[in-house]
């Protein structure tokens, strides 16, 4: 146990220290690339530090799920390096305390931070998401943004507008197309803007129009119903609206519909599994292989620092510049091989569940070969 945590406590050093050292550098350089759009937020923000503070300390919570297994595995073969250097790793093994033995402790410390990993990606993340959707450029959430076409799968209504903003998840003069079993009042509607309203016991989910152009006279038109449940909400069957506006019934999200990476990216294995089964998102092979991507990826991280650990404590040691250089060759394989994958799955060129579960069972048998010497 003495080895153990001599050995997790310089690796948590080591871990601390790079991890600092890596977010340090990025957050400065970009920092001072934007430090003009931070310093005229700086007075609605509360002042130039809180507002660097708040943005920053979103993005290291993100800049750790980028990063864990790199930088555990770097902290390993820091720790271990060290031992070596100090010709502490030669006594250890002249003492009859085994390879195992030794780098026991690297192997849990991975095991932890990849388990932490998990739980951030699970369950602080998706909370947070919505900070990510805002650059420096548009720290208020409020810039036009351009809009692409989308499609309502299970309503078949397309979605077009000239700009959308973030914050208040308004679409700038929308013009949605409808397909002919909503067509009662015309092939679409066309409006001064669209704001995205969660269910509540008024109405579903979706889509508030203000100031409707087309069709003309909105408020005097009937509502729409298509499926069991009424889909175009107008004023003269919901007295809820205001003159002008109907309500367009969806379960395409804002964050969905405006196409953010942020939504995939950052939504729990639940949410994720939930869109799947959504019939208005039409998903394709992105959100399959991110679920399948969630399971494999702590036993992808155990797998990289197993192939990098034997590289110190194994029996062929060599020189630490040298080690360090096949780490970082063994670490683009790796990350070679996972990114190769997830492309053709993709490319649609091999399934999700394959692309995803491949690296897996490509790297894991790697890895336990290069870490069977240990054991012996």
């Amino acid at each position: 146990m003495l080895i153990d945590r001599y050995i997790a406590r310089a690796q948590f050093h080591a871990f601390v220290i790079v991890f600092i050292s890596l977010a340090g550098l990025t957050f400065v350089v970009d920092a001072f690339t934007n430090m003009e759009e931070f310093v005229s937020h700086a007075a609605d923000g509360g002042g130039l530090w809180k507002v660097l503070g708040k943005y920053y300390g979103y993005r290291l919570i993100s800049f750790f799920d980028a990063t864990s297994a790199i930088i555990s595995l770097a902290s390993a073969m820091f720790a271990l390096s060290w031992l070596e250097r100090h010709n502490e790793l030669t006594a250890l093994l002249a003492a009859g305390v085994t390879r195992w033995r030794i780098a026991r402790g690297s192997i849990a410390f991975a095991a932890v931070v990849a388990i932490l990993a998990g739980a951030n990606r699970e369950l602080v993340l998706p909370k947070i998401r919505e900070a990510f959707s805002r650059n420096a450029q548009d720290l208020k959430g409020n810039k036009d943004q351009a809009f692409e076409a989308r499609y309502d799968h299970a309503t078949e209504v397309l979605f077009r507008g000239r700009s959308v903003q973030a914050a208040p998840r308004r679409i700038e003069s929308p013009s949605l197309l409808l397909p002919p079993s909503l067509s009662e009042h015309g092939t679409q509607i066309d409006a001064a803007e669209a704001h995205w309203l969660a269910a509540d016991a008024r109405h579903p989910a979706g889509y508030l129009l203000g100031a409707v152009r087309e069709p003309a006279g909105i408020d005097r038109l009937s509502s729409i119903e298509f499926g069991g449940r009424t889909i175009i909400q107008t004023r003269s069957g919901a007295d809820w609206l205001a003159p002008g506006q109907c309500f367009l019934a969806s379960d395409v999200s804002f964050e969905q519909l405006i196409g953010s990476s942020n939504w995939i990216q950052y939504s729990s294995t639940p949410e994720l599994v939930a869109s799947i089964a959504n019939p208005a998102l039409g998903v394709g092979a992105d959100i399959p292989l991110r679920v399948h991507s969630r399971f494999v990826a702590p036993f992808l991280d155990m797998s990289l620092a197993l192939l990098g650990i034997p590289l110190v404590v194994g029996p062929n040691r060599r020189g630490i510049f040298v080690a360090v250089g096949l780490c970082v060759a063994m670490t683009v394989i790796f990350f070679l091989v996972t990114l190769g994958c997830h492309a053709a799955a993709s490319s649609y060129v091999i399934s999700p569940s394959v692309g995803a579960w491949a690296p897996l069972l490509i790297l894991a048998p790697l890895a336990a070969w290069r870490a069977q010497p240990m054991w012996q």
